[in-house]
């Protein structure tokens, strides 16, 4: 009995101990962290939605670099795609171009031989969201999720694809996988150059000497403007776009965990009649992701939104139209730790000829999916009731 009396008493120190540490390192990130925001940037952007076609555009870009090369990602596998592209960057270290690798502390899965193969040719890596005090369960689950390249400046990439086998459908179990890159040209790479800087200055603590990674760039004929966001700002900016809505909103998300008040207001916008919809994955990559969003998505489907699961493979696409008039595609999710947790960039745009494509591709994601119900739902196994009251106090983290 005193043993048992320890255990829940250790247990339950230990918890208050994760809830506080949680609770005073966020406080902490809010106070300090600062959104980076651009007004429009005359630029060309092109949408990439296969990772075959992402992987092939980017490394025909680092092989034609001249002068730099910035490359950072959450996730970088030490497979056939990942080495694939250690071997490209590899070749240009060695050829005398200044290159550059920024890596999550927990998303990169490099082996230590490998790193020591980047970083004799001359490539200079480093990694992102390292555990730091004095908060640190809450640092541990702190990550940088930017996806970003920048080629001589004057060519960038922005998006939810990541390095590794499944993103180009290479996993038997995901299959293909469906996402959002954008690769930009003119005067947007400056924004994304900039970001990068940053976060590969806040990781290394060295400065760098910006000037000769800004050159002269063409304008281009489509306005884009940025968001770099740490944790708190990308929330404020999602809930304009959905309250700006009128007549109709899509919601493209592979996590569907919302706060309040982002939940609040989808529900809003759909009982004042506007046309919602929702596309997320029917499979799941993480455990419990998918049981901690069906409480959400039961209060959408009680609302009047339209509910997709995307079933040719996983959906990843992370994007937001309202009104078929503005567009939000970047590297955030809809979820707690996008809005709490991870350093994120977003691309939003008017551009009418962008939106038409975007567009294009969700609605044939819709038909690629099947129409989630209230019946389904109510139908679902005492299994994932379970799983979501398991998930339910998780949520922040999931």
């Amino acid at each position: 009995m005193n043993i048992l009396i320890t255990v829940l008493a250790l247990v339950v120190v230990i918890g208050v101990w994760l809830y506080f540490d949680y609770k005073l390192g966020l406080r902490a990130l809010r106070k300090k962290s600062q959104a980076t925001s651009t007004g429009p940037l005359a630029s060309k952007i092109e949408l990439i939605t296969n990772g075959e076609d992402f992987i092939d555009k980017l490394i025909e870009d680092i092989r034609k670099a001249n002068k730099h090369i910035h490359i950072q990602f959450y996730i970088f596998r030490d497979d056939y795609i990942g080495k694939r592209m250690v071997d490209t960057l590899v070749a240009k270290a060695e050829a005398g171009i200044d290159t550059r690798l920024l890596i999550d502390q927990f998303g990169c899965k490099l082996r230590r031989g490998t790193k020591k193969q980047l970083r004799a040719a001359g490539v200079d890596v480093a990694i992102a969201a390292k555990v730091r005090g004095p908060w640190f369960f809450f640092s541990l689950n702190r990550r940088n999720h930017r996806k970003l390249a920048v080629i001589d400046g004057h060519t960038s990439y922005l998006g939810g694809y990541n390095v590794g086998d499944e993103y180009l459908g290479r996993n038997p179990f995901f299959g293909f996988w469906r996402d959002f890159h954008v690769r930009i040209t003119g005067e947007g790479s400056r924004a994304i150059q900039a970001q990068f800087l940053a976060d590969f200055e806040a990781a290394t603590g060295k400065h760098i000497e910006r000037k000769s990674f800004f050159p002269d760039l063409q304008a281009g004929s489509q306005p884009l403007q940025f968001l770099g966001t740490q944790g708190t700002e990308f929330e404020q900016t999602l809930l304009k776009l959905i309250r700006s809505a009128k007549n109709s909103l899509i919601i493209g998300s592979p996590y569907f965990i919302p706060t309040r008040a982002v939940m609040d207001a989808i529900i809003d916008v759909a009982q004042r009649g506007v046309f919602v919809s929702l596309i997320l994955p029917e499979k799941a990559d993480h455990p419990l992701v998918k049981h901690g969003a069906t409480p959400y998505v039961i209060e959408a489907l009680q609302a009047g939104v339209l509910v997709y699961h995307y079933y040719r493979g996983f959906y990843h696409v992370k994007a937001v139209v309202a009104d078929q008039s503005t567009c939000l595609v970047g590297t955030p999710n809809i979820d707690k730790r996008s809005f709490h947790l991870n350093d994120e960039m977003s691309c939003l745009t008017h551009d009418q000829t962008f939106i038409e494509t975007v567009l294009a591709v969700l609605h044939a994601d819709m038909h690629a999916s099947m129409t989630v119900t209230i019946e389904q739902l109510q139908k679902r196994p005492l299994l994932d009731r379970v799983k979501e009251v398991t998930a339910a106090p998780l949520s922040p983290l999931l």
